[in-house]
């Protein structure tokens, strides 16, 4: 009887250990795409700003 309930418990503790480690997974994965996408438009944002930075240095230049 003992063997048994050692058994189930050891069982239980896989399958626990196995959803976490999946779960992890998961989240971190999630928040590697959310990173890689938020760096992307961190980018886009950088190239616009400079851009306008440009075109302003552009109008400041020019005699009124």
């Amino acid at each position: 009887m003992k063997g048994k309930i050692f058994t189930y418990a050891f069982i239980f503790a896989l399958l626990l250990m196995v959803f976490q480690y999946v779960n992890s997974k998961n989240i971190f994965e999630s928040y590697q795409e959310k990173m890689t996408k938020l760096i992307e438009r961190e980018a886009i944002l950088k190239d616009s700003i400079a851009q306008l930075n440009k075109e302003l240095q552009k109008y400041k230049s020019q005699p009124e």
